[in-house]
């Protein structure tokens, strides 16, 4: 067993024991997975040139890759400081290759499924789990045995209760942000989609780790809403739109509830805050895009979520 692999396994284990894992270097705690993307995905996919190019993004729930791949993305790279984010994008991948619409949303979702405020049981049903196995071996063994090893020493659904954060839309926003779910003939589409690219996956705090490589897009979901400062904000941007290709466009940050006319009160995070954006990057042409928020999908408003977005001239 690979040395990451066994001490990311052991790290699982202590959780799913009831013992805290923390680590001091990161917020991101107890490195809790992302099941699903909570960002209207489907909202801004299409303001980026996606067919052929390369993608730098999140790893989180593996919905921004899935979907950038469905969008003719040949070439992706994953970064995320939680480790598990790797696992979970191969086992997801397995499911969507294996699964029928129906059994991948059994298999994956837990809560607010099949509607609002109930919980799906039979989330991580061991069968499926054997069904989608070969398919996992065959495209990373090291997600293969952290997920057998957890299904052959825990309850599935204690596994799905605590290694994942609770935060999760409902059935109708999760089909509507994400391309690959909206519907079933998007669903099969995906299946021979996914097979074809295997991203490639940097661990790590994205402030910290050097990037080696360039890309034609990077999408930064909202890691910036938990930076403490413009300082550190100001000095990611740069370090990124330096590892764009010519014209390439930098997703600075995904930020809800937010459109040109509203940008956010003055208590919430420093990203938000347009206006000093735009002082301390002055050498940077900004442009807030705004689009259906992923409140309005259920709900009869008008409010909007927006990306700010940046091209590397």
């Amino acid at each position: 067993m690979d040395g990451n692999l066994e001490i990311n396994l052991n790290k699982a284990i202590k959780r799913l024991n009831g013992r805290m894992v923390y680590d001091e270097s990161s917020k991101f705690s107890f490195y809790r997975i992302y099941p699903f993307s909570n960002e209207n995905i489907n909202g801004y996919i299409n303001e980026f040139d996606l067919k052929n190019k390369s993608l730098l993004t999140v790893g989180s729930s593996g919905d921004q890759a899935i979907n950038a791949i469905c969008s003719g993305c040949k070439n992706v790279t994953l970064v995320d400081i939680n480790p598990y984010a790797k696992y979970y994008y191969f086992l997801k991948v397995a499911a969507i290759i294996c699964l029928d619409y129906e059994d991948f949303f059994k298999f994956l979702r837990y809560v607010n499924y099949p509607r609002r405020y109930k919980y799906n049981y039979s989330a991580f049903n061991i069968r499926i789990f054997e069904k989608l196995s070969s398919t996992l071996i065959s495209l990373d063994k090291d997600s293969y045995f952290f997920w057998y090893n957890l299904f052959q020493m825990f309850i599935p659904i204690d596994i799905r209760e605590k290694l994942f954060t609770l935060d999760e839309c409902e059935q109708i926003v999760i089909t509507s942000i994400n391309k690959y779910l909206n519907s079933k003939s998007s669903f099969l589409e995906a299946k021979n989609k996914v097979k074809k690219v295997i991203p490639n996956f940097i661990e790590g705090n994205l402030v910290k780790i050097e990037l080696h490589d360039f890309y034609d897009n990077i999408w930064l979901s909202n890691v910036a809403t938990y930076l403490d400062n413009y300082e550190i904000i100001k000095n990611l941007i740069y370090k990124l739109v330096d590892k764009l290709n010519h014209n390439g466009k930098l997703l600075i940050s995904y930020l809800y509830q937010t459109d040109k006319y509203s940008c956010g009160e003055v208590s919430w995070e420093s990203i938000y805050n347009i206006e000093q954006l735009k002082k301390i990057l002055k050498d940077l042409e900004l442009e807030l895009i705004s689009f259906k928020g992923t409140s309005e999908i259920t709900k009869d408003t008008d409010i909007k979520d927006s990306i700010l977005l940046t091209r590397k001239r």
